[in-house]
């Protein structure tokens, strides 16, 4: 008995066929799969690169009377959060802000660091009693100033 007459032998030898026939396609389409991927890798490596170059810092200076409540502090990390989002495509780990603690003269500092895209969130304050500086100059924003009917400044 030889292996031609085994009862579906012909189907395997048909499929080992087809499979030696397009070989050379689906190696080729497996190498532009990989050349695809080493692009998007790329990519995302250089944009995360970018980002965490061009990072802002805002200071966050608490005031004498800063008691923060549970919810204030809720409302904070929200508010951190949303960095995130305004910061864009940016791979995570470009987009990720940073708290730096520190105390100098006996009073407590913060400072924020994240993407330049969401400087504009950073620059919020995130507590009632909290004073936020930019560290660099010219990031900071303005703060909106209205006049009164009997020209005071508020």
């Amino acid at each position: 008995m030889s292996a031609a007459t085994l009862p579906g032998f012909q189907p395997l030898l048909d499929t080992t066929h087809q499979a030696l026939l397009l070989s050379p396609y689906l190696g080729a389409a497996a190498l532009a799969a990989a050349g695809v991927w080493a692009a998007v890798v790329r990519r995302r490596i250089r944009s995360a690169r970018a980002a965490l170059a061009n990072r802002t810092s805002v200071e966050v200076v608490p005031t004498t009377g800063f008691d923060p409540s549970e919810g204030e502090v809720g409302r904070f990390s929200h508010h951190l959060a949303r960095v995130r989002q305004a910061a864009g495509d940016i791979p995570a780990r470009g987009a990720a802000v940073r708290l730096r603690y520190s105390a100098d003269g006996g009073r407590m500092r913060c400072l924020l660091e994240g993407p330049a895209r969401a400087a504009a969130i950073l620059n919020l304050p995130g507590f009632a009693e909290v004073e936020v500086r930019s560290t660099r100059p010219g990031q900071g924003i303005e703060p909106v100033r209205f006049t009164t009917a009997t020209g005071a400044t508020r």
